[in-house]
């Protein structure tokens, strides 16, 4: 299985480098002259975020009214899938108990300009805030 894999994201990477038949060797490798026009969701940071839109806008939402800002004074510093070791969703309370198993779900980690907001997601979308210092991260990615 992971030779596939590596075989799908070497073609995949021979696919994006190789230029195309009608694009000058110049033209395909010049950066874009103009920088995007800013929008009004909060600034990311440079990654593609692995939470589906519907689910990140609700953190947004949240994170936005926890800091008392608009969404624009938000970064998003993290948007990823995971895998959770136990039901804490590695953010476990003291004196509570949680389902030992595997749960996918998401990690989300949102700053204003005076916090950070940790939030931990299972793969519905429920999600909860972990308080600073309390985290554990996920499983690495090698793992799953």
């Amino acid at each position: 299985m992971r030779a596939v894999s590596m075989t799908v994201v070497v073609a995949l990477n021979l696919a994006v480098c190789t230029p195309s038949e009608s694009a000058s060797p110049n033209e395909s490798m010049t950066p874009p002259l103009e920088t995007p026009a800013p929008t009004s969701t909060p600034e990311k940071s440079r990654f593609e975020s692995q939470v589906p839109k519907a689910i990140l806008d609700r953190i947004v939402d949240e994170a936005a009214k926890l800091a008392n800002v608009p969404r624009e004074r938000l970064l998003i510093v993290r948007a990823e899938a995971v895998i959770w070791n136990d039901g804490s969703l590695g953010c476990p309370e003291p004196g509570m108990q949680y389902t030992q198993a595997l749960v996918n779900g998401y990690w989300v980690v949102i700053r204003s300009a005076e916090r950070v907001y940790d939030f931990r997601l299972r793969s519905d979308g429920s999600f909860r805030l972990c308080p600073e210092g309390r985290g554990h991260p996920p499983l690495p990615s090698d793992v799953r």
